[in-house]
C-alpha cells in the first residue's frame, strides 16, 4: 500500500497528483525526490518574499506604498501556512489517500462504483474550475502590470521598488533597471509557484471532501434501496432473506464509520490551517478593496486589485462550500433510513439502524480552528467582516 494504485494515475486524480508532485507534496513520492523539489520551489518563492519584505521596510514612511506591499505578503503567508500544514500532516494525508485507494478496490456492488465515479468526476470538475479561476485571476493581476511594458508605452514608475512591468514592490539592493529581465522573471516565476501552492492544496481538499461525501452517499443508497442492494451484492446471495438484510445493515454501519473517521481525519488535518487562512483572507480582501478605491484610481489599478479580490472570494467560497457539502451529506443519512423499506425488516435488523440514527443526529463538519464551522452562512459572515474592516481602513486612511 506504499505505492499508489492505478486510480491515482487515471484521469480522475491525475491533475491533483501532478500539481502536488510539482511542489513535492504528493504523499507517494520518494522522500528524496520530494525534498529536492520542495527545497527548490521554496528557495525560489521565499527569496522573492524576502525582497518584498525589504521593500516594505524601505517604503515604511509611505502609507500608500505600504498598503500596496501588504496584500501580496499576506498571500505569501497564506501559501506558507498551506505548505507547512501539508508537510506537518503528510502522513495523515497519505492515510486519507490510502483510504481512497482502498475504497476504489473494495466496492461491493455496481451502484457503489457509480457513486464513487460520480463524486470523483465532481472533484475533477472542481479541480479544473478552481484552477482555471485562480490562474485567470492571477494572470489578470500580472498582465495588467506588464501591458505598458509590452506595448512600449512611455511610462515611468513613481517608485524605484516597482519599475514598470513589476506586479509587486521589491527591493534587491541593486539597480533593478540594469537587471530588469532576470528580476522580472524571478518575480513572475515565484508568483506562479505561490499560486500553484494555493491551487494544489485547495484542490487536494476538494477531492478528499468529495470522496468523504461519496462514502455517506453509499450508505444512503444502501439504506434507501435495501432490496436492490441485497440483490446486487454477490456476497449476500447464499444467505437467508433476513440475514441478507441484517448483513446489509452491518455493512452500512461499517461504511458509515469509515465516512465518520475520514471526515474526522480531514478536520484534524486542516482545521488549524483553515483558521489562519480565514483571518488572512479577511485582511487581504479588505486591503485590496482599499487599494482598488483610492484617490488615484485608474481602470488598470481597479482591474488588478479586482482580480485579487475575486481570487480570494473564489478561494473562500470553495472552502466554505466544501464544508457545506460534508454537513449536507452526513446529515442526510438520518433521513435516508426513513426512506428505505425498514418496516419490512426484522426487529433484529431494525435495532442496527438505531446506531446509525444516533450518530447521524450531529452532522460532520469542517471548522476553522473549531471556532467557526465552514459553511455557506460562514462565507456570508466572512464577507461581511471584510466589508466592515474595509470601511474602518477607508475611514482612517
Amino acid at each position: 500500500m506504499d505505492s499508489p494504485n492505478e486510480i491515482f494515475q487515471s484521469r480522475l486524480y491525475r491533475i491533483n497528483r501532478v500539481l502536488l508532485s510539482l511542489l513535492g507534496q504528493w504523499p507517494f513520492q520518494q522522500d528524496i525526490h520530494r525534498r529536492v523539489i520542495f527545497a527548490t520551489v521554496s528557495f525560489l518563492a521565499l527569496s522573492q518574499a524576502i525582497t518584498q519584505i525589504f521593500a516594505l521596510v524601505t517604503l515604511r514612511n509611505d502609507l500608500n506604498a505600504t498598503l500596496e506591499c501588504i496584500p501580496s505578503l499576506i498571500i505569501y503567508s497564506l501559501c506558507i501556512i498551506k505548505v507547512i500544514n501539508s508537510l506537518c500532516n503528510i502522513k495523515k494525508i497519505k492515510i486519507l489517500f490510502i483510504h481512497v485507494q482502498r475504497d476504489w478496490q473494495s466496492w461491493a456492488i455496481q451502484s457503489e462504483f457509480e457513486i464513487l465515479q460520480k463524486f470523483a468526476e465532481t472533484g475533477r470538475s472542481l479541480t479544473i474550475g478552481y484552477a482555471s479561476g485562480m490562474y485567470a485571476a492571477g494572470n489578470i493581476f500580472w498582465i495588467m502590470a506588464i501591458i505598458p511594458k509590452i506595448i512600449g508605452k512611455n511610462m515611468t514608475s513613481n517608485y524605484s521598488t516597482r519599475p514598470v512591468g513589476f506586479p509587486y514592490h521589491v527591493e534587491y539592493f541593486v539597480d533593478v533597471n540594469n537587471y530588469y529581465y532576470p528580476v522580472l522573471i524571478h518575480n513572475y516565476l515565484s508568483g506562479v509557484i505561490r499560486l500553484t501552492a494555493i491551487v494544489a492544496s485547495d484542490t487536494c481538499v476538494a477531492i478528499l471532501v468529495q470522496h468523504c461525501c461519496a462514502l455517506f452517499s453509499i450508505v444512503r443508497y444502501r439504506l434507501e434501496h435495501i432490496r436492490k442492494s441485497v440483490e446486487q451484492d454477490k456476497k449476500l446471495a447464499m444467505l437467508e432473506e433476513d440475514d441478507k438484510i441484517y448483513k446489509n445493515f452491518v455493512y452500512c454501519i461499517r461504511k458509515h464509520e469509515d465516512g465518520l473517521q475520514f471526515a474526522g481525519l480531514l478536520e484534524t488535518v486542516y482545521s488549524k490551517a483553515f483558521f489562519i487562512e480565514v483571518g488572512l483572507i479577511i485582511g487581504v480582501m479588505s486591503l485590496s478593496a482599499v487599494q482598488a478605491t483610492n484617490d488615484t484610481l485608474t481602470p488598470q489599478i481597479a482591474i488588478r486589485h479586482g482580480g485579487y479580490i475575486i481570487a480570494q472570494l473564489l478561494h473562500l467560497f470553495t472552502v466554505c462550500w466544501l464544508g457545506q457539502q460534508i454537513i449536507d451529506h452526513s446529515d442526510r443519512v438520518y433521513t435516508s433510513i426513513y426512506r428505505g423499506e425498514w418496516y419490512e425488516t426484522s426487529s433484529k435488523s431494525r435495532k442496527l439502524l438505531n446506531m446509525i440514527m444516533l450518530r447521524s443526529i450531529s452532522p460532520c463538519t469542517l471548522t476553522a480552528g473549531k471556532i467557526m464551522i465552514l459553511s455557506l452562512p460562514s462565507f456570508s459572515a466572512v464577507v461581511r467582516a471584510s466589508a466592515s474592516y474595509f470601511t474602518v481602513l477607508q475611514s482612517i486612511r
